[in-house]
């Protein structure tokens, strides 16, 4: 619960686009003075405009916003969203040139009462401030995961989750395919960070990360909380009217406290007990070898940023692989990318950008480019194709398996190559084992799903949806359930 909006509308200054080119420099705002002819909308419309961009997978407000970069013949878009400088990059070649050529300024995150200070979530590595801390706690994570020696367990241990828990599954209650999903490539997560015994249905740990996850995603999003707006909110009581937000707050803070202490300690019995699988947690406590506080607390948080996120996929599948690209290019994991802050001021193309401002990259944007994916709204694997069928390994178009899907810069996601590691391993082994057909209707005639995406906060999911999901044969389906012990609640 938060304050009305319209206790507050008055103070706040509306969302609006501008283009041109810098003939100045103010360092309190953009010279960006030429605003559009189009009229401005109203507080209301503004607000929900605001609310919808900001929240990052309303496709529908980022194809408008795609198209005013398109009107206004510029790839920098600024908006000002409740006095704050949103400055959204609107193509590859923007994103690169400033969140990648020139990360050092561009790798900070900006602060949000709610995200960061009432529910604790500057923990996660990805939303901590681009400082000493940060650099250490990601140079732990692309060390485990990129070294080569680790990249056999990593590949071993999706594998037995894809064995041992996605197909048996599915076997045996397909109509559940979504939480069967979840559980499996999230558990392989759960099990490469922790080296915690995961179970085959429901398990405990990918309920707890998904609810705090959720939880995080929602207290991040700028625009929601009338206490990022006015700081000073954050010392009114919980008793107080309008200050809901409080208990929000301490729930979320103590959700969020028990996502990172919880997995952690239950590993750190384990690994005293010798009863440890490797993981992450327990290579890098044994190779820090010290118990300094500091550095304990810091591999705490890191392992907690495996939750929060994927190795080389083969090239004998180029369809299955293309097929795979289109989905990521089609629907972007979070479509108007994560926000950054400049820690200096700057200038690009005439534009000044002052420090503080917020800086995006519109994913949507980068994928949808007509001139790189001509019918971007159609789903065609065969963009990724050369005409004899191959994979293509050009750089004329965005490859979704490496650039914007998961972000830009310094704060690209060190795991990234788990990803299509697991997603690959996971659709090649559907498609080998089972038969995916829509679902039936009472006239017998196929009903094609909807494929409806309405991700509510950051990240773009599918709703839920019926399909049909068979062994492709008997034997097929003997040799799913010869690869695990049903006895067992354990992967």
């Amino acid at each position: 619960m938060w304050i009305p909006h319209c206790l507050i509308s008055p103070t706040l200054p509306p969302l609006r686009y501008y283009e041109g080119v810098a003939t100045g420099r103010n360092p309190t705002r953009l010279p960006i003075l030429e605003e559009t002819d189009e009229e401005l909308p109203s507080w209301t419309e503004t607000h929900s405009a605001t609310r919808q961009f900001v929240s990052y997978s309303n496709s529908s407000c980022l194809s408008q916003v795609t198209q005013y970069s398109k009107d206004l013949g510029s790839d920098v878009i600024y908006l000002d969203v409740a006095g704050m400088p949103f400055i959204v990059l609107n193509s590859l070649k923007a994103c690169n040139d400033l969140l990648e050529k020139r990360s050092n300024i561009y790798s900070n995150r900006f602060h949000m009462t709610m995200g960061y200070e009432l529910v604790d979530g500057c923990r996660f590595l990805a939303m901590q401030p681009y400082d000493t801390e940060w650099r250490e706690g990601k140079r732990l994570v692309t060390q485990h995961l990129n070294a080569p020696s680790h990249q056999t367990p990593i590949l071993e241990c999706i594998t037995e989750f894809v064995r041992k828990s996605l197909l048996p599954n599915l076997l045996n209650t397909p109509e559940d395919f979504f939480n069967h999903i979840r559980n499996g490539v999230g558990g392989s997560i759960i099990s490469l960070a922790y080296g915690l015994p995961v179970k085959r249905v429901n398990d405990p740990w990918m309920a707890l990360a998904e609810e705090g996850l959720t939880c995080i995603t929602s207290a991040v999003l700028p625009g929601k909380w009338v206490v990022d707006i006015f700081p000073f909110l954050k010392h009114l009581p919980e008793w107080f009217p309008g200050a809901g937000f409080q208990k929000w707050a301490k729930e979320g803070r103590e959700l969020i406290t028990r996502l990172f202490n919880e997995p952690f300690e239950a590993s750190k019995k384990l690994i005293a007990n010798g009863t440890a699988k490797p993981s992450f947690l327990s290579q890098s406590l044994e190779e820090m070898a010290t118990n300094d506080p500091k550095m304990e607390r810091l591999i705490e948080n890191t392992g907690g940023m495996f939750i929060a996120g994927g190795a080389d996929t083969s090239p004998n599948l180029p369809y299955l692989h293309a097929t795979l690209k289109e989905c990521l290019r089609w629907r972007p994991i979070v479509p108007g990318g994560f926000p950054h802050m400049t820690t200096e001021d700057d200038e690009y193309n005439g534009y000044f950008i002052p420090k503080g401002s917020i800086v995006t990259g519109n994913t949507w944007a980068v994928f949808y480019d007509e001139e790189c994916f001509p019918e971007p709204m159609k789903f065609d694997p065969t963009r990724f194709l050369t005409p004899d069928g191959r994979l293509r390994t050009d750089k004329d178009v965005p490859d979704p398996d490496f650039d914007a899907t998961f972000g830009f810069g310094r704060r690209k996601y060190p795991g990234m190559d788990f990803g299509p590691a697991s997603y690959w391993l996971s659709a090649a082994s559907l498609i080998a084992c089972f038969n995916i057909t829509p679902e039936v209707g009472e006239t017998g005639e196929p009903v094609p799903p909807k494929f409806e995406y309405l991700g509510k906060e950051v990240v773009l999911h599918p709703e839920p949806f019926k399909c049909r999901i068979t062994p492709r044969s008997p034997e097929v389906a003997a040799l799913i359930r010869a690869g695990y012990d049903e006895n067992s609640e354990y992967i």
